[in-house]
């Protein structure tokens, strides 16, 4: 048995010429396909970023609950102050997460949108592509050539 490996340098191979829609092509699409892979990183590099910017404002607030209730607490404010403040409070919260949520479906709405632009725009691009290979079928260069 033979100790010889086969290589793809060991083995002949046929050059087909490259064209230049080749050249630009493949390139093209190994750079997108790159970017590609690369979105899920950089969406989970900002998703633990904001997830850090809220646990550290989580932690500012819990902070100064506890200075803060010595303080409150000695004041000596009265409970239907504080069932009033919590009440405004409760509906004050309520109404920042209906807005959270529009958002997020106001945000899910425009995306859905550009999505929809884009794979509209990819459907005119084909077209307009298919008219020029059509065009470029029909020209010979062969022919121009003999003219000049």
């Amino acid at each position: 048995m033979s100790n010889k490996q086969i290589t793809q340098s060991n083995v002949e191979k046929k050059k087909e010429p490259i064209s230049v829609c080749d050249l630009l092509k493949n390139n093209t699409t190994t750079i997108i396909r790159k970017y590609e892979t690369q979105t899920p990183i950089y969406a989970q590099f900002y998703s633990d970023y904001y997830n850090e910017y809220l646990h550290s404002l989580e932690d500012i607030f819990g902070t100064c609950y506890l200075s803060e209730k010595h303080f409150f607490d000695n004041l000596g404010i009265d409970e239907q102050t504080l069932n009033a403040t919590d009440k405004f409070w409760r509906g004050f919260t309520e109404t920042i997460i209906s807005h959270i949520d529009m958002y997020t479906n106001f945000r899910k709405a425009q995306f859905d949108t550009m999505v929809s632009f884009m794979k509209s725009y990819d459907h005119f691009v084909h077209l307009g592509m298919d008219y020029f290979a059509e065009m470029f079928s029909k020209f010979d260069v062969n022919s121009q050539r003999k003219s000049w």
